[in-house]
């Protein structure tokens, strides 16, 4: 499992249906992938995302280069609505903790 975090910030005057309209992909990435996405509470001009990736880090090179060219016209939309700086990182999932009962994981 491959997690990305990216958190980008709204161009002046932008809004997240804005920037939803814009980044919503035209077609799936071909394999199962889950993205959840968050605006800031006291920053709503900034949003964060959290991609899930089932993919093995060996195949992110063809991955990347299979979906590049219809990566490439969604990332143009989304330029014009989210300012240029950006804070990404990507890992390996390491863990899954469901939190919801009361003692803690080992």
């Amino acid at each position: 499992m491959i997690i990305s975090v990216l958190t980008r910030r709204l161009r002046e005057g932008k809004t997240y249906a804005d920037s939803r309209a814009a980044w919503k992909p035209e077609k799936g990435f071909g394999i199962p992938t889950r993205v959840v996405t968050g605006q800031g509470l006291e920053d709503r001009q900034e949003i964060v995302t959290i991609g899930f990736s089932e993919l093995d880090p060996d195949d992110v090179p063809a991955f990347l280069e299979r979906v590049g060219p219809q990566e490439k016209a969604r990332h143009d939309r989304i330029d014009e609505v989210i300012e240029p700086e950006m804070t990404r990182g990507f890992y390996i999932q390491v863990a899954d903790d469901d939190l919801t009962n009361s003692k803690p994981p080992d």
